[in-house]
């Protein structure tokens, strides 16, 4: 007999677990999609800036200046871009910061990660 009730008791324990898995995903779901259809999405894009020394990044989000950047971040001394490629290589890793919700901070081995050039 006690062996039934515990069999009875862990049968209602995992239903239990399931139901409130299943009102748990249902909330969780619920919140998202109004989130998403409340909220506007920023649009954040990107463009190379020729300077005397060579090139930069503008991060413009709704076509507005966020970051202006004309050296090379994390880097000592005022190092320009060697070219338009490896400024904008830099300007997309830290856009895909943004979107991931941190901050657009560079480090040194992002930068040689990314095999930016240098003078």
């Amino acid at each position: 007999m006690t062996k039934k009730i515990y069999i009875f008791i862990g049968l209602l324990f995992i239903v239990a677990i399931i139901g409130i898995s299943f009102i748990v995903a249902i909330i969780g779901i619920s919140i998202n999609t109004n989130k998403k259809s409340g909220d506007r999405m920023l649009k954040i894009e990107s463009q190379a800036i020729q300077t005397s020394s060579g090139w930069g990044y503008n991060i413009l989000v709704d076509h507005k200046i966020f970051i202006h950047q004309e050296y090379i971040p994390a880097i000592s001394g005022n190092k320009s871009f060697v070219n338009k490629e490896d400024a904008m290589k830099v300007a997309d890793l830290a856009i895909e910061k943004i979107k991931k919700g941190k901050l657009p901070s560079l480090t040194k081995d992002d930068i040689i990660a990314l095999k930016i050039a240098m003078n």
